[in-house]
């Protein structure tokens, strides 16, 4: 916690994620608002103004571009390509962090929470991210055994099923649809706008079920883990949101890098 108040670690963030944009070409899909360091200190942190609307707004996304799966493609890509070029990645990619902008381009924003992740951790989340997207759930448990710490013999099968189980309720996670009406006083015209608020306290209760589960069986995960395991969870529902006929894990769009061995750890720091 005492790093996420630390505006000067913020700013270092921010700025190491825009050099990753410039190097791989990506500044005209993707960016991160400008520090103006001049302006910030430990304690304040002075940004450029972005404008935009979060990824769950549905009705404003529509009217910025005409395809919204392409844009949550974008930012897949973005954030997934983070994880092998940069020494952090963006750990808090809820809604209000995560935009489109009016120029059509991908905004992150706060950049305090970040994660780190090991190649250990990398390579055993390939196989489990591999797992989720074929539902084979013995490949599933034996990934996050791998990544957990345990002096314990595990019940594979056991284990197994127990996750098939929590990853079948995801279908079942609730959204709520919300309309809006404005009326212009002048034209007498009505306007409806439409947002769709996706329950995180259920998602925060999905993600507590696999650890919870895990470590029953005596699994310790690492920090990245868990940070990783949540930005999924918020990618899986936009994807359901704005694409709910696109499969993250399995589309030929989404680019997830696994030459961990090619990647310059410190090059974006």
């Amino acid at each position: 916690m005492l790093e996420e108040v630390d505006f000067y670690k913020e700013a270092a963030n921010i700025e190491a994620f825009r050099s990753y944009l410039e190097a791989m070409g990506l500044t005209r899909q993707a960016t991160a608002p400008k520090v103006y360091q001049h302006c910030s200190t430990k304690r304040i942190l002075t940004m450029e103004r972005l404008y935009g609307v979060p990824l769950t707004d549905l009705d404003s996304i529509s009217s910025l571009v005409s395809s919204p799966e392409t844009s949550l493609i974008t930012a897949l890509n973005v954030w997934f390509g983070s994880l092998l070029a940069c020494e952090t990645f963006h750990a808090d990619v809820h809604a209000g962090n995560l935009w489109l902008l009016r120029d059509g381009r991908i905004g992150f924003l706060d950049f305090g929470i970040v994660g780190r992740i090991s190649p250990k951790t990398w390579t055993a989340m390939e196989v489990f991210l591999a797992s989720i997207a074929t539902e084979e759930y013995e490949s599933m448990a034996s990934a996050l055994i791998e990544m957990g710490a345990t002096d314990k013999d595990v019940d594979v099968m056991a284990f197994a099923k127990d996750l098939e189980k929590i990853f079948s309720s995801i279908q079942d996670l609730d959204t709520e649809l919300i309309v809006a009406t404005a009326r212009d006083r002048t034209t007498n015209a009505t306007a409806v706008s439409a947002n769709v608020v996706v329950d995180e306290r259920q998602m925060n209760a999905l993600f507590l079920d696999v650890i919870r589960v895990s470590e029953s069986y005596g699994l310790k995960f690492p920090r990245e883990f868990a940070l990783l395991m949540k930005q999924l969870l918020y990618f899986d529902r936009y994807t359901r949101l704005l694409a709910p006929n696109l499969n993250m894990l399995q589309d030929q769009r989404i680019s997830i890098v696994s030459n961990r061995g090619s990647r310059s750890r410190n090059t974006f720091r």
